[in-house]
Order: structure tokens, then sequence, then C-alpha cells
């Protein structure tokens, strides 16, 4: 080993531990050790007093969902999954994370399945190719055998926390069998994806298609199956792993097939049964209300608006770019951390994961500006999203609630042919009109609901100032009549209308939405049907 000349005269600034060259980096260490220190101690991360206030609110009660009258499991409801093996409950561990998965939770099988933060679980909808069937059939609001759900744990108010899967990993996973199988890693997480999405099936009895579509009911023995990895909830008696509560089981995702002498069958074992647990008939039911970490979210809103200056499109777009370290156009994770340091906000891992997993709605590990501006600034007012809505009834054709493929090909199919990739073959009308909605179906089903269009207009809603602007933007868009001054519409086809009587006036055609120009015959319907009936002949405007 080589020492420094001022290292050997014993300068107070250097450590006998480093080599030759490198007394700076010990310096800058041990200075980066305060901070982090200072920063915990902030945040309260340090404290006994702090680990003991997350401990307590894991385990604080709350009420379940009493039984319905007619027994049903609905989308919205507090339940308990409880083991049939060793009736432990299904839990989260939302203070310690997963080894090698970063800003997943621990999901573990609590001992006691009591219904506390950590315990309880809720019943979220998620895509489902079936929802306009059991929409008709007015169950829209059941959870159906088969059905594809989410299930979320309530510990904070502005995130959802899911219990996802993953396939198995051999560089992470810890869980095997005694033949050397891998199990899927069962977590829980704030973003979205295939890993979240889970199936429940029926327990007691072989799955077949008389069960599938069949209300599943308040204490029915269930299988639930990760859609990503295809295997069940299960839960691991022989694995036991450290939490921030005690010692639990683990749990992992894993076909345990019951055993028949030396062969094992296709059913569910036990391992992979739970009971669906709710409070009895009649009780009384307050529903939760979660906490909320420090606020965080809402410093760094305020943060950034304080240095944006007036809040605009333009302001907010410059404090995009002064976080944009490399200029990609996209934040990091560390672009982030490091600009909302500079900006006066440290943030704690958790409160890291949180605001980054709100900001990056896509989930694809980075955040963009238009989901930039979507966090920072508020959700669409009354005005922009009444016109939102007016546009939505445009489409609803038969007000059911939901716009159908088959309605957008009655508005839009009789001018199809004219699209230039139909006109030179590329696409036919149907993939055309696929690819159109394909920015407002956010679940593939064909189906837009009121919330997935509300939601695309919200991202766009956030790029521009004016509330103005916005209305005539989604008046022209849709050829929605009426508006006053500046938001008047200017898209709805002007026709010149010769009367009987052999006079001339120009006329609008009203909401003409889905109406050709070479569509005369729709036109003079849709000009008697607001009023004008004495139509001798029409001329088009160029």
């Amino acid at each position: 080993m080589e020492y420094t000349k001022q290292q050997m005269c014993g300068h107070k600034d250097f450590s006998m531990r480093t080599f030759t060259g490198n007394w700076r980096e010990d310096v800058a260490r041990e200075a980066a050790k305060m901070r982090d220190s200072m920063l915990r101690l902030q945040v309260g991360g340090q404290t006994t007093q702090g680990i003991q206030r997350k401990l307590d609110y894991g385990l604080q009660k709350l009420c379940l969902t009493p039984e319905p009258a007619d027994g049903y499991l609905r989308f919205g409801d507090v339940i308990l999954l409880q083991s049939a093996a060793n009736k432990g409950a299904l839990a989260a561990d939302t203070f310690t994370e997963v080894k090698g998965r970063p800003a997943h939770a621990l999901v573990t099988l609590a001992e006691k399945a009591a219904p506390v933060v950590r315990t309880a679980w809720i019943v979220q909808k998620a895509r489902d190719p079936h929802k306009p069937f059991y929409a008709r059939e007015k169950e829209a609001d059941l959870v159906h055998y088969g059905q594809t759900v989410k299930l979320t744990n309530p510990h904070l108010a502005d995130a959802h926390l899911n219990l996802a899967a993953a396939l198995p990993d051999p560089s992470t996973s810890a869980i095997g069998n005694s033949s050397g199988q891998l199990k899927g890693q069962v977590t829980a997480c704030y973003a979205g994806g295939m890993d979240t999405l889970w199936r429940i099936e029926p327990g007691e009895v072989s799955w077949s298609i008389e069960t599938e579509g069949l209300p599943v009911h308040m204490g029915d023995v269930v299988a639930v199956r990760s859609v990503k990895t295809a295997q069940f909830l299960s839960v691991e008696p022989a694995a036991r792993c450290k939490t921030a509560f005690g010692f639990d089981l683990e749990v992992s995702a894993f076909h345990h097939k019951e055993q028949h002498g030396k062969k094992a069958c296709e059913a569910v074992g036990k391992l992979n049964l739970w009971g669906v647990v709710c409070a009895p008939k009649g009780s009384n039911f307050t529903p939760f209300a979660p906490g909320k970490q420090r606020d965080a979210l809402q410093d760094v809103r305020r943060k950034i608006l304080e240095r944006s200056g007036d809040g605009s499109f333009k302001a907010l777009s410059r404090a995009f770019r002064i976080l944009d370290d490399n200029g990609d156009r996209k934040l990091s994770r560390r672009e982030i951390k490091q600009g909302l340091e500079q900006y006066g906000v440290p943030l704690s891992s958790a409160e890291l994961d949180t605001i980054f997993t709100f900001f990056d709605r896509n989930g694809d590990g980075v955040v963009t500006l238009t989901e930039f501006m979507r966090g920072i600034r508020e959700p669409m007012n009354g005005r922009r999203s009444g016109i939102v809505a007016q546009a939505f009834d445009r489409l609803d054709t038969d007000c059911n609630g939901m716009v159908t493929f088959a309605e957008l090909k009655n508005i839009y199919g009789r001018n199809l042919y004219r699209h230039p990739q139909v006109v030179s073959g590329a696409k036919t009308e149907d993939q055309v009109l696929v690819e159109f909605i394909s920015g407002w179906d956010q679940s593939g089903d064909r189906v837009i609901t009121p919330g997935e269009f509300q939601d695309y207009y919200t991202d766009l809603s956030a790029s521009i100032d004016g509330d103005d602007y916005f209305e005539l933007m989604i008046r022209n868009a849709w050829h929605i009549s009426g508006g006053e001054g500046v938001c008047e519409n200017t898209t709805c086809r002007r026709v010149l209308v010769v009367h009987n009587d052999g006079s001339q006036t120009v006329e609008e055609i009203q909401d003409d939405l889905g109406i050709g120009p070479e569509d005369i015959a729709a036109m003079k319907a849709q000009l008697r049907a607001q009023g004008i009936t004495d139509i001798k002949d029409i001329r088009l405007t160029q």
C-alpha cells in the first residue's frame, strides 16, 4: 500500500485507509453519508417513532363489506382472502421492498386473518371483453367467474397498490419445489399492466364452461389465477420470510395439483384455494379513509408551479426542460429525484416510487411531457369536461352509456371508402376504424366508455391553456354546433338552400358528424329535422 505525503504527515483531512490520489473521494463519501443521514432524519425514516407509526397504520382495523342480501361479490367490496390451507390472510407489507424488483412491496400470508389495512383487498374492475354483455344483463357491478379483475390494497388514498405476479426469474426467485421448478413471484406495486390482472375461478369444482360467467358469492372458495403467468395464487407452507410485522409465510404464483395416488390431476390443490371473507349481514360498515404519504405529491406540484411562474404550458415546458438533464425529452427517476432536491423537495425512496408511478401513467419507466403536464395541472374543469361529454353523447347513438364499434361504423361507414389507405388497398374499412378508435379504447375491447373518453382528453387538456380554445377544438373536431364568440363552431357544413318560392338562404347543417360531402339526401334530411322543410334544392359552397 502506498500513501501520499499529506497522509504520512498526519493531515487532519486525510485517512490512512485511502490509496494514493483518492483522498478527495474519502472526504466526498463522508459528506454524502452526512447528507443521507440528514435526509432520512427529515422524512422520519430514522426515528423509532416514525417506524412505529408506519407499523401501527398497517395494523389499523377497518370494516369489511357486509354480505349483501343476494350474497354476491361486487366491485369495490373490501374483503379478506383467507387461505384454505392454514386460515391465514393474504397481506401486503408496504415497508419492505422485494429484492431485485424496485418499487414492489412484499406480499405474504399473515398468520391471523384479522381485518386490518395490510390484509384488506378491494376488488377492482379491469379490462374485460365481456363487459358489454354484463352491462346488458344488468350485472356490471357483480364479479363473475372467469372475469378479469384487479386486487388493490387500500393503504393510500392517492395511489393503488395492486397485487401483481411475475414470471419465474432464476436470478431473483428464491421459491422452488422439490423438483427444482421455480415459482412465479407475487408482489404489490403501484403500476398497472398485465402483471396486475387476475382471474377468479371456482375452487371446489373443476373449471367448466357451465361455471364461467356465474356471479361469485361472498364466502365462496375460489382460485385466483394470474393472467400473465397462468398460475394460481399459492401459499408456500415451508417457506417463511421476514416482514416489517414479523415472520409470515411466503406466497407465489404456482399450480399445486391435487395428488391421487402417484398421479397429479389438473384440479387445484388446497394451497391454491382462498376463501372470500366479508362481514356478516347487517354489520355496520364505515368506509376506510386511507392515509397519505406526507403530501409529497402536493409539495412537488406546489414547488414546480412556484418555479414555473404562471403555470402556463410554456412555463411548465420550460420547467420540464430544466429537469431533463440529458435533453431526450423524457424524465428518468434519477432526473426527477435530483431535480426535486434542487427545488427543495427531498424525497424518501417510498415517496419517489409513489410520485414517479403517479407521473408515469403508461408504466414505461420514463415520464413524457404530456404525462408531466397532466400530473402537475389539475383535472379538467367543469366547462371542459362538459363539452367532452357532449362529444361522447354524439357518438353514443343508442344512449346506453358506451360507444360500440357498430355505432362508430354506422356514423363513419358511409365515408370510409374514401380513406386513402382503403383506396390504395393497404387496409380494410374495419382496420381503419379500429385504428381510429384505438386512442380511446384503452382495454382493446372495441368499446369506448365515458371514462376512457374523458381520460384521453384529460391528457390533451393538460397542454392547452385557454378554455375557449379547448371548447372550439372539441366543437370543430366532433362537429358540435353552437358556441359563442370565438368558441362558435366553424366545421359544420354551410349550404345554399333554394326554397320553393325561389328565395335563397345560407343554412348550417347542424351536428353533421358522419355526413359526407356528396351525401345530398342526408343533408336534406338533417335540414328538415332542423325545421327547414321548403327545400327545392341545395347547393354546396366551396
